[in-house]
């Protein structure tokens, strides 16, 4: 077993740890049927900080367990439908979605 088969070190490291622009925009998605398309996202910066010369990343392995175990609970789908009045179909669908077909290249 790898560390990236781990769970998250830190507990407070879960799918609510999100913006919920991302989930307004997973329902925009869903209502119009394109949640079952495949999308491609960049995660990248345009310059070095602080007039730089290079840059260090620190915590790729967390971040690679963070996509690996997102799921959202029942708990957590209970809790963003006190924001959100969308259909229970999404709900459900979204208590379904999880990162088994995620490609990290």
């Amino acid at each position: 077993e790898s560390k990236t088969d781990q769970k998250n070190s830190n507990p407070f490291v879960n799918a609510l740890l999100t913006d919920l622009y991302q989930v307004s925009m997973a329902y925009a998605y869903w209502s119009i049927g394109k949640h079952e398309q495949r999308s491609c996202f960049d995660l990248f910066f345009r310059k070095n900080p602080f007039k730089g010369e290079f840059t260090v990343f620190a915590g790729l392995e967390e971040a690679l367990k963070f996509v690996k175990n997102f799921k959202f609970t029942k708990e957590m789908l209970t809790k963003m439908k006190k924001k959100f009045s969308w259909p229970e179909k999404f709900w459900d669908w979204l208590g379904t979605l999880d990162s088994s077909q995620v490609k990290i290249y």
